[in-house]
């Protein structure tokens, strides 16, 4: 079976000490590559090119590229077969989760929009300090929400893994300007799905108000909200007596 060769020009050395940075991420230090994860893998049983081995050597390479193309690191699962028999203790699901790591926070500052305001690390903690907001600290960015997400049939860029990740880094205007936020339907398809139980929709329900109290219109501009009663405001919503805001 012929391989095609390696370009140097696609490696990037630094790529491994990046994943080893990430939480979980420093056991891709320690394999040597014997192949016990795979050969244990129930995944691998599934479909022959799901193999941890190989993903590992590909982040060793530096083939940053290749990595970030592979299924694998989105549906390694947490069945840990592979670390009982690894002879270095190697957690592949930490380090599956470390790359995914990587990819999202690469996506998610390079998709950023220009000219937005820099991060506020203050943002999730607000976010947090919501009455619906408590869930944030629960979530790990697996992708279950995404995956079962109605709204991402009508259009891929409606991801509430996204939003989430853009609130953990602080980018607090592309959250507020993220359609998603307003049009999650309140489905929960996604807690069904969710290893947490993190309840998406009061978390996009946090965002609106807070939003909404920062002035975030339907044309993205920013205008002072006068201070109101939460209990109030809710009543008057509910009787359909405020309108909904909406963001672009």
């Amino acid at each position: 079976m012929s391989h095609e060769p390696i370009d140097s020009r696609d490696m990037d050395p630094e790529f491994l000490l990046q994943v080893s940075r990430e939480e979980g991420g420093e056991g891709i230090l320690r394999c040597y590559a014997c192949g016990s994860c795979t050969v244990r893998c129930p995944e691998q049983k599934v479909r022959p090119e799901y193999n941890p081995r190989e993903v590992i050597r590909k982040a060793v390479l530096g083939l940053k590229e290749e990595v970030y193309k592979s299924e694998f690191i989105w549906i390694c699962s947490a069945h840990f077969l592979c670390l009982s028999r690894c002879p270095q203790d190697v957690n592949i699901k930490a380090v599956m989760n470390a790359v995914r790591e990587r990819r999202i926070e690469e996506e998610t500052f390079k998709t950023a929009g220009k000219g937005a305001e820099g991060p506020d690390p203050d943002f999730k903690y607000q976010v947090l300090g919501q009455d619906c907001g408590g869930d944030l600290s629960h979530c790990f960015a697996c992708g279950a929400c995404t995956a079962n997400c109605p709204e991402r049939a009508l259009d891929p860029e409606w991801s509430p893994r996204r939003v989430i990740r853009a609130v953990l880094f602080g980018l607090k205007d592309d959250v507020y300007s993220n359609e998603f936020v307003n049009i999650c339907s309140t489905h929960y398809r996604c807690l069904n799905e969710c290893p947490q139980g993190v309840e998406i929709p009061r978390l996009m329900t946090a965002l609106r108000r807070m939003a909404e109290r920062e002035g975030y219109s339907r044309g993205g501009v920013c205008r002072p909200v006068p201070e109101v009663d939460e209990k109030e405001q809710e009543k008057l919503r509910r009787k359909g007596e405020v309108p909904r805001v909406f963001m672009p």
